[in-house]
């Protein structure tokens, strides 16, 4: 496996992807049995007949005695194929409901529901770069030192939409993605090694700050980041290899991480 890319994989994919896959199966269970209820099956179920005796209407109008009947000796003897793909085409969760799931899921899980209640509008995150470290000219939102390549150190900036979702995030989720992914897009198994699993606050808004290493061939690399659930989700990661300690350097960084409004 590429050194270099290995590392760029976990900035760039690494946490953006574990984070829409940590959401748990909890909340996909919950979305689905909102529409499973007695009420939700005989207002599908309504409506289903409501739209074929309007589509049967159509039929009788447009089409002749003979062409009628043609069409409905081919319709099945049974709706209940039809009314599961009617019902998995219209299940949807509107956003004051999904809302108020979110909020039952985790404070049953005792977990942080300010994001849920959220209203205030964020323009980004700043932070100061280390000293030698300038913008990539090849990926956005990328910084390297002026040796990258030789220096595979790096730091990566992302905004994403906000994702109620990324609370659930665990650590033992967060290890397990991370696993998949490098098993993914290499196909090797790359143990994933968490040294620091924290959830706190950052100027109100919920984040999470996690610090891992893992070892590609003979190379330890080892990655900090710090990931913001406002009405956005910020994350910042930072990324080093065993010939290069930069660690220090990388937590003076974090702490002048600011959201803007």
């Amino acid at each position: 496996m590429n050194i270099r890319k290995a590392v760029l994989l976990f900035s760039m994919m690494g946490l953006l992807f574990i984070i829409s896959g940590c959401k748990g199966e909890e909340a996909v269970h919950t979305s689905a049995e909102v529409n499973d209820t007695a009420a939700g099956r005989q207002e599908t179920a309504a409506a289903e007949t409501e739209a074929g005796q309007e589509e049967k209407e159509g039929a009788d109008t447009e089409a002749g005695p003979q062409e009628t009947e043609t069409a409905e000796a081919e319709q099945p003897e049974s709706g209940a194929e039809a009314a599961g793909t009617v019902a998995a085409e219209e299940v949807t969760v509107e956003e004051p409901l999904k809302s108020q799931l979110m909020a039952e899921l985790l404070s049953e899980n005792e977990l942080d529901t300010s994001v849920v209640d959220n209203t205030r509008t964020t323009k980004g995150c700043t932070f100061t770069l280390p000293e030698g470290f300038e913008a990539s000219e090849d990926v956005e939102g990328m910084y390297v030192t002026g040796r990258y390549p030789i220096d595979a150190s790096l730091i990566y900036y992302a905004e994403l939409e906000q994702d109620m979702g990324m609370q659930l995030m665990t650590e033992a989720s967060f290890k397990e993605q991370t696993q998949d992914n490098f098993r993914e897009v290499y196909g090797e198994d790359v143990e994933v090694m968490i040294d620091s699993f924290e959830q706190l606050k950052m100027q109100g808004y919920p984040a999470f700050r996690i610090q891992c290493h893992y070892q590609v061939g003979d190379v330890k690399i080892t990655q900090l980041a710090y990931a913001i659930n406002a009405d956005k989700s910020y994350v910042i990661t930072y990324s080093q290899t065993n010939d290069y300690d930069r660690m220090e350097e990388y937590e003076a960084s974090a702490q002048t991480i600011q959201v803007e409004y």
